[in-house]
């Protein structure tokens, strides 16, 4: 989705002309031209294709090997309407792409809630009625039975009950490949012994259509499907997408419907293979099983869109092209077209295994990495930033800086400052040796806390990420038992937390006034993450104090983050609060990757050890400008909890005017770094 080489009045231009010549040229190539205008609307064909399989695989993490399913009923559709319903194989075409969502429908039935677990059983009940019913009326009446023999007719409405309550879209990597290979698979083998499909022979499409009709059709869907995807990566849904595709625990924690994410893009793409098969077939204008759904389909779909480029828009158009010119053209001189797609797919895996929009999209890049890299340092504190924002504005820390220098006052709201790790582990073994001392200290700086007499307690968690916008809680109450992902074994953590909601939708909206794509959450049973509950339960274990939570955006980098830190501070003290900060994370990040007895615990790596005692002798010093200088060094070097965001957040609501910091507690959490830490301010009461 980095592609912008028709973006700008250029990019617009060039795409106008693009069109206009491909329009013009079944014209300009005229008689002589039609082997030429034949591989163009191939080209078109598999991109879109491509561009079927890329929406499932590229951008949402479904990595089909069953698209052959929709070719199949695609081009059998068009093809039964020509031969027994003399339909015109234009007006078929419709009806293929709505025979392809019916099945991908079907598919994704079960995902939804209303019919999973034991709900599944009423409509699979009603399916076997509706079967009996209709055994009886064929028994009376034969020729109502369209499947025309007893094996395909039981086999064929049995596959239809099975694959009505399989919840395909629940499964994910290769499960999901394999599953999607065998439905194709089990649909051919009804088609392979269906009478009316020719019980294996297949069918003759009746088609009187020119080369100039299907190479238009050809370019309308190109065109189309190019749009669609286009306008869907664009949208909402287009950033939770890649959010399911690259970690869909981590999109749900965020509030995206992975259920409705998946239904959408199996329903888009479903249509699409439908139709570009039906143009393949009339172009082929016969039509068998064993061609139809063979696994070939999937394996070409494949090339087209790894060479290309998987994941990016124009990928799948420039694969259809290499693929065309390695099918049509180069396999001639070889001999075999099995061949030629073998040897160039092992010279893209080795030479471009990004494919070609890969390589262009990098060189394309290269000129804003570098401009990123002497924004954010060696390290970069984490992915680029989505989109241009007044907050996460390009700035030197000379700049910032200057900055704090040029307004020196500190916020008078700002009255307590704490950064806290957020393992749940000392909490849930708080007799832990090693971790006495943290627990101590806990039970400190929620003294001090306490003494501050704050109206809300604003907390960053680097356990709660968000990857679409930056999020903030605003739900009143949230309660209940939270079990870690990682140590559950230790036991549950109880929360009750109260929410400053009005302070939290004000900070939704002023990061949102500042450029930043920010909501809020508010729906129950929404999940909270192990750092803030820990942080919750010792800083404010009554749960008199309202917070403010803070999701740690993953595409955020450290600048950013620090940025909106100054903007929280900033409109809660505007809003007449009393405010407390607390960035909850650990140290070094690097932990045990084997099971250690806890009393042994230790700081796992001693390079790590001395990393984090100097940046907790540089917080105690408030050693400002020496911190800017090795913060992006600590964070690469020690692998710091999330490029160390926490700090960030707690930088940016203090600017540079904290004294120093007083570290109560510095030790191990199953190998990683944790501290509690009390920031000195210069002025409280």
């Amino acid at each position: 989705m980095n592609e912008d080489v028709f973006s700008g009045w250029s990019g617009r231009i060039l795409l106008a002309i693009l069109l206009i010549v491909l329009l013009a040229f079944p014209w300009l190539a005229g008689e002589q031209g039609r082997f030429y205008t034949v591989l163009l609307m191939t080209v078109f064909i598999f991109a879109t294709l491509g561009h079927a399989w890329n929406l499932l695989a590229g951008y949402s993490g479904l990595l089909s090997f069953g698209l052959q399913v929709y070719v199949g009923l695609g081009g059998f559709t068009i093809g039964m309407l020509s031969f027994y319903g003399h339909v015109n194989v234009w007006l078929a075409m419709p009806i293929a792409a709505i025979v392809s969502v019916a099945f991908a429908w079907l598919l994704a039935i079960p995902v939804t809630e209303r019919f999973t677990g034991k709900r599944a059983a009423g409509p699979m009940v009603i399916a076997v009625i509706l079967w009996i019913l209709y055994e009886i009326l064929i028994s009376y009446e034969p020729s109502f039975d369209i499947f025309r023999g007893h094996y395909t007719r039981r086999v064929s409405i049995l596959l239809l009950i099975f694959l009505g309550a399989l919840p395909l879209l629940k499964l994910q990597g290769a499960y999901f490949a394999v599953a999607t290979w065998l439905i194709a698979a089990a649909v051919s083998s009804v088609f392979n012994e269906w009478k009316v499909t020719g019980a294996g022979g297949g069918l003759s499409i009746v088609s009187n259509t020119s080369i100039m009709a299907r190479y238009y059709t050809g370019l309308v869907l190109i065109v189309l499907s190019t749009f669609a995807v286009w306008y869907l990566l664009r949208s909402r849904y287009g950033q939770a997408l890649t959010a399911v595709r690259d970690d869909e625990e981590a999109a749900n924690s965020i509030g995206i419907d992975i259920r409705r994410v998946k239904t959408l893009v199996f329903l888009v793409s479903a249509p699409m293979a439908g139709l570009a098969a039906g143009l393949f077939y009339i172009d082929n204008v016969t039509i068998t099983p064993s061609d139809a759904f063979s696994i070939r389909w999937s394996a070409v779909v494949v090339f087209v869109v790894v060479a290309g480029g998987m994941g990016s828009l124009a990928g799948p158009i420039v694969g259809a092209v290499i693929f065309v010119i390695v099918d049509r053209v180069v396999s001639g001189y070889i001999g075999s077209g099995e061949l030629a797609l073998g040897v160039f797919s092992v010279l893209i895996i080795i030479l471009l295994p990004r494919g070609v929009m890969g390589v262009v999209n990098d060189l394309r890049q290269s000129d804003k990495k570098r401009k990123h890299r002497v924004r954010t340092g060696p390290s970069g504190f984490g992915p680029p930033n989505i989109g241009k924002s007044k907050i996460s504005a390009v700035k030197s820390p000379e700049d910032w800086k200057a900055e704090q220098v040029a307004s020196p006052s500190l916020p008078p709201g700002l009255v307590s400052v704490f950064l806290v790790p957020g393992s749940p582990l000392p909490y849930l073994r708080p007799d832990n040796p090693p971790w006495v001392p943290i627990m101590e200290a806990f039970k400190t700086v929620q003294q001090a806390l306490e003494a501050s007499r704050p109206d809300v307690i604003l907390v960053y968690s680097t356990q709660w990420a968000a990857v679409l916008d930056q999020l903030w809680q605003s739900r009143p109450r949230l309660h209940g038992i939270h079990v870690d992902a990682n140590w559950y074994e230790y036991g549950d953590l109880p929360f009750d937390i109260s929410i400053d909601r009005p302070l939290a939708e004000r900070l939704g909206k002023a990061s949102q006034a500042a450029g930043v794509s920010s909501k809020t959450v508010d729906y129950d049973q929404f999940p909270i993450d192990s750092g803030t509950i820990v942080a919750n339960n010792m800083l404010n274990p009554d749960g008199r104090i309202p917070l403010v939570i803070a999701a740690n955006n993953m595409y955020h980098d450290f600048d950013t983050t620090r940025r909106l830190g100054a903007l929280a501070v900033k409109e809660a003290i505007a809003d007449g609060r009393r405010v407390a900060l607390v960035g909850v994370g650990g140290m070094s990040g690097s932990i045990f990757r084997e099971e250690i007895n806890i009393a042994d615990d230790r700081i796992i790596d001693a390079t790590d050890d001395r990393w984090n005692q100097k940046i907790l002798e540089l917080m105690a010093h408030g050693d400002h400008m020496q911190l800017e200088k090795v913060m992006a060094e600590y964070a690469s070097e020690a692998k710091a909890d999330m490029g160390f965001k926490h700090f960030a957040w707690l930088l940016g609501g203090m600017g540079n005017n904290w004294l120093g910091a007083r570290v109560h507690a510095y030790g191990p959490v199953y190998g990683s770094g944790a501290a509690v830490v009390e920031f000195e301010l210069p002025t409280g009461e």
